[in-house]
């Protein structure tokens, strides 16, 4: 009976997963998140999380991998908005329009920030790339990107922090 089911499973998988893997790409743009996209519907197939529908496999799968993907988007604009407000709390003195506080900052970012992530802060919140964009341009993953500005807001917080008033 299991290998049945892990046969079925495989000619499954064999039969389905090219199909499953362009709808992702072309909904993500990104290699690896398709594939993990893709391999998340099957692992949830096969651990039973989602029943699968014998009469509709096909259309079944690929909205399946559809909702992932769109569930992937939508975490990535979450965390861009969670880092847009993490700078602007970083931050507070620049929205007040002070020249020297804004030319601190940017002194700052250049001279005692890592080359690469003041670049990478300089790229997402001055040229407003995101970090797909930065991620293509530099050649680095997106976590590496995601990683540099969350390390780069963090110093730029703790310095700026007691200049407030």
């Amino acid at each position: 009976m299991m290998q049945d089911r892990a046969q079925q499973f495989k000619e499954l998988f064999l039969s389905e997963y090219g199909r499953m893997y362009k709808a992702a790409y072309i909904l993500l743009g990104d290699e690896d998140e398709a594939k993990d996209a893709v391999q998340d519907v099957f692992a949830r197939l096969w651990d039973g999380t989602t029943p699968l529908r014998e009469e509709s496999q096909r259309t079944f799968l690929l909205t399946c991998v559809r909702n992932r993907c769109l569930n992937i988007i939508a975490q990535r604009r979450e965390k861009v908005r969670v880092n847009s407000e993490q700078f602007a709390t970083a931050i507070p003195l620049a929205e007040r329009d002070d020249e020297e506080v804004i030319a601190d900052i940017n002194r700052y970012v250049d001279e005692r920030l890592t080359p690469q992530t003041g670049r990478i802060i300089k790229m997402h919140y001055n040229e407003e790339q995101s970090y797909k964009d930065i991620s293509s341009e530099l050649g680095i993953s997106l976590s590496a990107v995601n990683k540099h500005i969350v390390q780069g807001l963090r110093k730029l917080r703790s310095t700026f922090k007691n200049r407030e008033a």
